[in-house]
């Protein structure tokens, strides 16, 4: 019983150094704007860096994957994609922001040659993960239910949107345990940030929060 406390206190001495060490580093990666712009503190690239060991990212890799909003971590369009992979998810988009009309047929045009209009947009995911199948379908009446389809990003980009939050919807169905409960930066931003603090790709996936000091007020 004697060695007992002898070797924890070998483990703290040992402990220490390195959590200094990368306190220090992490620093040193802040003062050099070498990191994304939403990561402002030691203790926010901490948390990323943590949570990305998790998921098993690497860290640098983790900084530009995870990104938080209103104080809690959100994932990246690429990190959604990168940990299907891992998990061995495979999907196929089988309805792509088509049109639903009152009869119920569908196409991808509107409004039919007769002038009949549609009443819905749906994306549809079939998702597979070892003898698992998955099919998701997300339509803009469920965007309208949330609240989404007065957003500027879903004005402008309704197709990509469907297929954003579908993939989202579908992969925490099929992999809840590879995305650890995490929502995506879309349906957070969505949530949280207005359009101009938020910068897209052309894929209509965002690349960046600009302004997030603006909503963090607490």
């Amino acid at each position: 019983s004697n060695n007992k406390p002898e070797t924890m206190k070998e483990e703290v001495t040992k402990v220490e150094p390195s959590k200094n060490a990368q306190g220090a580093f992490l620093q040193t990666l802040i003062d050099s704007k070498k990191l994304p712009a939403h990561i402002k503190t030691v203790e926010e690239a901490f948390t990323i860096s943590q949570m990305g060991k998790e998921l098993g990212f690497p860290t640098m890799q983790a900084f530009h994957y995870i990104i938080p909003i209103q104080g809690r971590l959100s994932l990246s369009a690429k990190a959604l994609g990168a940990l299907l992979r891992k998990g061995n998810v495979k999907y196929i988009t089988k309805e792509d922001g088509i049109y639903v009309y009152p009869d119920g047929s569908t196409d991808v045009m509107a409004p039919k040659a007769d002038g009949t209009k549609p009443i819905d947009r749906r994306t549809t995911i079939e998702f597979y993960r070892d003898n698992m199948t998955e099919i998701t379908s997300f339509t803009w009446k469920d965007a309208s239910d949330q609240g989404l389809t007065t957003k500027d990003n879903w004005k402008r980009m309704p197709k990509e949107m469907l297929f954003a939050r579908c993939l989202s919807k579908g992969a925490n169905r099929i992999g809840p345990d590879l995305l650890l409960g995490l929502y995506t930066v879309e349906e957070m931003a969505d949530t949280f940030l207005n359009e101009n603090q938020v910068k897209r790709n052309e894929d209509g996936s965002i690349a960046e929060i600009i302004d997030i000091t603006a909503t963090q007020t607490k």
